[in-house]
């Protein structure tokens, strides 16, 4: 499609491969990574529909995409819990981000749907959104990218350790990355 990538808002990212980060807050630069970060989730993470039931759990899978430190935790606590202080932290920040980030995501799926990347399905709950991926208009190659090498590779260790991850619920999700690692969660 002609010009899609102006239609998104921007070609690539901003910021060069090498200098990506873990997202700990929100400044003009960084709603672009959090609208790339959003795609990526659905296109990685939102099984054969490319859809995630329950918008409010893509600030939470953004953290794990962006972050292999979190993946590598999930692996090596899977069915144990968090046994130092260091991961226990670790794992509580990306809550906390995550729980930051809920309302700028929000929006940003709001302007992504204006522009026809993403389609929003209401649900039988007013604040809560089905979110699904309208993959004929993203540009082509998008994915492909060297660019999202490692978000590629975290999101398919996300998909090993929790099969069917974009049917989970938003509790069910939040029980099996924190929860169940000793991590207390407030979110609902």
């Amino acid at each position: 499609m002609e010009n899609s990538h102006e239609q998104f808002g921007a070609g690539e990212p901003k910021r060069p491969h090498k200098s990506k980060r873990p997202l700990f807050f929100i400044s003009g630069e960084d709603l672009y990574f959090v609208a790339y970060s959003i795609l990526l989730v659905l296109e990685h993470l939102g099984g054969s529909a490319k859809r995630v039931k329950d918008h409010r759990k893509i600030a939470y899978l953004i953290q794990f995409l962006g972050d292999s430190r979190l993946i590598d935790l999930l692996e090596r606590t899977q069915g144990i819990g968090v046994a130092n202080a260091t991961d226990r932290e670790l794992l509580f920040t990306s809550y906390t981000n995550a729980e930051l980030h809920k309302r700028e995501v929000y929006k940003i799926i709001f302007s992504m749907e204006r522009r026809g990347f993403l389609h929003m399905q209401r649900t039988d709950r007013p604040e809560i959104i089905d979110i699904s991926l309208i993959s004929d208009r993203v540009p082509q190659g998008f994915f492909a990218s060297d660019a999202y090498a490692d978000e590629r590779a975290n999101a398919e260790s996300l998909k090993k350790l929790f099969p069917r991850l974009s049917a989970l619920t938003f509790d069910s999700l939040l029980e099996r990355l924190y929860k169940d690692r000793g991590v207390r969660v407030w979110a609902s």
